[in-house]
This record gives C-alpha cells, structure tokens and sequence, in this order.
C-alpha cells in the first residue's frame, strides 16, 4: 500500500515545502500523500432493505455499513457510510468498471443508483504523531480515540474544503475523500499547519 519513495511536497501542486528528509524531524511529523487512481463508485439504494444489502453484500464481498458515520473494510475495499441510502465505495484502480457492472447484476430489479465517481475524488492518507492536532486545526470534528474509533467516518470540512474522513487502526491513521478540484487546497493548507511539525510526503497506492 506504501511507496517508501520520500520526496519533497507534490511539486505538480506547485507548493513550496516544509517536508524533510531528516529521520529525527520525520518522527515528529505528519506523514501524508495522495492515493491517485483508485476506484471510486458511489452507491445509493434503501439500506432498510435486506434484498438490497444482501444483494450488494454478494457484489462486493463486503457488507454495507448500516450505521451512521461508520466505515467497513477488507483487504480489497473500503466502504463508506455517507448517508441512510448513500455509500461510497473505494478500492484499487482500474476497477470501476468492474464493480459497477456486478453491482448493476445484482441489484437488477432493485431501485438503485450505481455511479463511478472516480475522476472528481481523490483519497489523501494522512497518519504520524501530529495527524489529530494537524487536523484540528481545520476540522470541527472531535477526533479524540474514544469519540472517533478505528472504523469511524464522517463528513466535514478542512478549512474550507469539504471533505469525507474516516480513521483506520493506529498504524494507517486517517484517510479523506476529497474532490479533485479541492486537492491543490488541501495540501495548501496541510503544509500551513505543518510549519512546526514537518511534512513527510510519501507515495501511496
């Protein structure tokens, strides 16, 4: 999942960088890249019935989240609760067309929404000591441990920009769904609030 290749902030965005390459700063510092390509479907159907959840569950492999502001994950995709009737689901690249066609199959007779949104999102990973208080200083949400959990999801906004956050386990950190047309700002502001911290830029897949 992680390119070890450590490189200067994203010189595409056209943004000056605080990352460095020194080992003592890159324990202290924010660890964040953008994870370009991935498959990206959103799914909207009604998650009160069981024909529609077991139908999406044998498309996908995986049971859609039901819980509000959860998220669920295997080692293939990540399914994101984003509304009573709304998922995004997110996986590697080069699949959409895969994933739709299974989940048109298998809701065929069901009122469903199934749309590959792949191209206006991107997934940016953002983990490291400082990766709450980096946060915190753009996002409402409270992301204490005993609030938001391993698996917790929820629409918000860094600074400006909406985003879609959720958080993996200590070691994958958090991850945010964000529109393309937003990802030069985000990381903007990321390396605002990194000027104490650092900024490690990494290349994930």
């Amino acid at each position: 999942m992680l390119d070890t290749l450590q490189r200067t902030a994203t010189a595409a965005a056209g943004f000056q960088s605080n990352s460095t390459p020194s080992t003592a700063v890159s324990e202290h510092a924010l660890v964040a890249g953008w994870r370009d390509g991935l498959t990206i479907v959103n799914l909207r159907g009604n998650a009160e019935d069981a024909a529609f959840r077991d139908a999406a569950t044998q498309a996908l492999g995986l049971a859609l989240p039901v819980t509000a502001c959860t998220s669920v994950v295997d080692a293939v995709w990540r399914i994101v609760w984003a509304g009573p009737d709304d998922w995004f689901v997110i996986g590697p690249k080069g699949q959409a067309d895969a994933v739709v066609s299974k989940l048109h199959e298998a809701l065929a007779g069901q009122h469903h929404a199934v749309t590959d949104v792949s191209s206006g999102y991107t997934v940016l990973h953002l983990s490291g000591r400082p990766v709450r208080d980096v946060l915190a200083q753009g996002c409402p949400l409270d992301l204490h441990p005993s609030v938001f959990k391993t698996g917790a999801s929820a629409g918000s906004l860094f600074f400006k920009a909406s985003i879609w956050l959720w958080r993996g386990d200590e070691a994958t950190g958090y991850e945010a769904l964000v529109r393309r047309s937003f990802s030069g700002y985000v990381w903007s502001m990321l390396e605002r609030c990194t000027q104490e911290c650092g900024l490690v830029t990494r290349r994930f897949v």
